[in-house]
């Protein structure tokens, strides 16, 4: 409702399996319950902001860093920031109570200039931590320190 007031021609799709009944209940026209999707692509292609709540959670959040990587602004909380070394303002946009984040929400849909700066900073973080030949350097560094590997050859 927080984010409805300061959009109110903006459609929200919340995706995601085993929805509430709480959550289900905000289903109309502004707000459209999907559950499951089995390919978020198109979705991610067409939105223009990313909006993950996260108030549990351990690690790194797949959907966010899957938004990043299309170049999509996010707004999350700090435990949907956890493990991802992101900075609010810089990389994405991070809030813990309901105002804070509505207000970053509206924030990010209305200002062109920092949509583009988080959308090419945010991108650019996953570019330089999170792709695949960058975890496979991390994962083979730390095999060598734990003395598995030497130098890409496996000790049996």
């Amino acid at each position: 409702p927080l984010i409805k007031d300061s959009l109110p021609s903006v459609v929200f799709y919340v995706v995601g399996s085993s929805a509430s009944p709480e959550i289900k209940a905000y289903d109309s026209e502004s707000v459209k319950i999907l559950g499951y999707v089995p390919d978020i692509y198109p979705l991610l292609q067409t939105a223009r902001v990313f909006v993950a709540p996260l108030r549990f959670g351990a690690g790194v959040k797949g959907k966010i860093g899957e938004s990043l990587s299309f170049g999509l602004p996010v707004v999350t909380t700090s435990i949907g920031a956890e493990g991802f070394g992101l900075t609010s303002g810089k990389d994405v946009l991070i809030a813990d109570t309901p105002t804070e984040f509505a207000a970053n929400v509206s924030r990010l849909y209305h200002d062109s200039a920092l949509w583009q700066l988080l959308a090419d900073q945010g991108y650019s973080h996953i570019e330089e931590h999170f792709t695949p030949q960058v975890i496979g350097q991390t994962i083979e560094t730390g095999l060598e320190s734990l003395g598995v590997i030497n130098r890409g050859t496996v000790k049996l």
